[in-house]
């Protein structure tokens, strides 16, 4: 007797830019880009790190190892895997499992399957 077997599989969406990139010599425009990004990341924390509060040599060391790029977008291609195979049963049981395991990213899949739902 056969059975269909559940094979299990991630809901994502994704966005993939092509481009020719460019690297950044300038170690000022280097320093304020990752500054940029330590801010937007810390920014949730109780209290942020912050490059100021390290030591300057350790700061410099860790800047003469990042390779910094530009990314002139060519072409920007979108892709989604939100159960949009399965019924409409099996994609509400699935965004209520996203939402009860909670986070982020389950949260952001489960807004995006339900839109997709409506």
């Amino acid at each position: 007797m056969e059975s269909e077997a559940a094979v299990p599989t991630w809901n994502y969406v994704a966005v993939h830019v092509s481009g020719r990139p460019r690297v950044i010599e300038e170690p000022d425009r280097v320093r304020r880009g990752i500054e940029r990004l330590v801010r937007a990341q810390e920014a949730s924390r109780p209290t942020p790190w912050t490059a100021e509060r390290a030591p300057a040599e350790f700061v410099d060391g860790m800047l003469r190892g990042i390779v910094a790029f530009d990314l002139p977008i060519e072409r920007i291609e979108g892709k989604w895997k939100l159960s949009q195979n399965r019924s409409d049963a099996d994609r509400r049981g699935v965004i209520a499992g996203l939402t009860a395991e909670g986070g982020e990213g389950a949260a952001e899949v489960a807004k995006r399957m339900s839109e997709a739902l409506d």
